[in-house]
């Protein structure tokens, strides 16, 4: 579950993000042939981080976003126009009969037309794709990273979590370059940036304060095991994936004439960055590994992670601000300034 194999890594086809990899089994069936590092990337999913700061919670990675609105903008960019069912709350709220039937109407539309869905908590609490469905047997063919089988109907929406979420493509369209790349950097941006509001007041941090709330929790020797293996894995594969994306971009737009050398310098000067924060945060996750805990709380383990994570936080910070010379570069280009949100509130998912 989640330990990805040298070739895996190597050649980027597969990733801890289990909404990026679902993602990707959908676009696999549509017009678009796209690999992860895009997926990643312009979903803007391998920028983030969501810190529980008392604990490290497990549920740091799904926690405190909206799903719908984030992937579907993030879809967007890479040319998808989508559509779900279901939302994020705290504590979680089982679904009513009539959302269960619109979660399996735009599956079974999805799957007529030959592309499988996003859904959450099918066999675990993560996302997976349904593939397939049988209306003899009242059965769901759905896969996720522990199980490839079926799921009956009235199952759906009431996994471990007992919460609704099916996620689906409509349409494809051409998308426009510039406009992707920049509300790709908008996105990054403002997850780094700017905090995000939970409605139950529950310690999770996002961004570069991020970083701050998992030093917090080492200090206090309060960090739950699965919790930081989980997040350490998460967040070192995103990474990874990160100065990828960034290496691309900066090879990708080097000839764009809009926007001059200095763009392609500055992305390939955040990859850098993030690939040290990323090397940083590999060290955390071969200290804690998943399933074994590394026993992070013990003072001379708690001393070295805490030594990684201000190496990655500052690299990531110096990531970050490259990334909003880009955005200044593009916005002065257009003659357009951005209009990122400055203070966001979500319905809160569960710690």
């Amino acid at each position: 579950m989640f330990l990805l194999t040298a070739d895996e890594k190597k050649y980027y086809t597969g990733t801890w993000t289990t909404a990026a990899q679902a993602m990707a089994n959908m676009i696999h069936y549509t017009d678009k042939k796209l690999d992860l590092v895009d997926i990643m990337g312009y979903t803007g999913l391998t920028f983030m981080i969501n810190i529980h700061e008392e604990t490290v919670d497990i549920t740091g990675p799904t926690a405190s976003f909206d799903w719908g609105s984030t992937f579907a903008r993030g879809m967007n960019n890479l040319g998808f126009k989508c559509k779900y069912v279901g939302t994020i709350t705290s504590p979680p709220v089982a679904p009513t009969l009539e959302e269960v039937e619109a979660g399996l109407a735009l599956a079974q539309k999805s799957i007529d037309r030959g592309i499988p869905v996003m859904a959450w908590d099918l066999f675990v609490p993560e996302f997976g794709v349904i593939y397939g469905s049988d209306d003899d047997a009242q059965t769901l063919h759905c896969k996720d990273v522990v199980k490839d089988d079926d799921l009956p109907y009235t199952k759906l929406g009431h996994g471990q979590i007992g919460e609704l979420f099916v996620f689906g493509i409509e349409s494809s369209f051409e998308a426009n370059k510039n406009d992707s790349l920049r509300d790709t950097l908008e996105m990054i941006i403002d997850h780094a940036r700017v905090p995000i509001t939970r409605l139950d007041g529950k310690p999770f941090r996002n961004g570069i304060a991020g970083y701050h709330a998992w030093r917090k929790a080492f200090e206090a020797r309060t960090v739950e095991d699965l919790g930081n293996s989980y997040n350490s894995g998460v967040v070192s594969d995103a990474r990874e994936y990160a100065a990828e994306f960034l290496r691309r971009v900066s090879a990708e737009w080097k000839e764009a004439p809009a926007f001059g050398s200095e763009f392609s310098v500055l992305s390939l000067a955040a990859s850098e960055h993030y690939h040290k924060a990323a090397n940083a945060l590999v060290k955390m996750r071969e200290m804690f590994p998943m399933w074994q805990g590394g026993e992070p709380n013990k003072p001379e383990h708690a001393e070295i992670a805490i030594s990684l994570l201000e190496t990655a936080q500052v690299e990531e910070e110096q990531g970050v601000q490259k990334l909003e010379q880009m955005l200044a570069i593009m916005e002065a280009s257009s003659g357009q300034i951005s209009t990122r949100a400055q203070n966001k509130t979500y319905p809160a998912k569960k710690s």
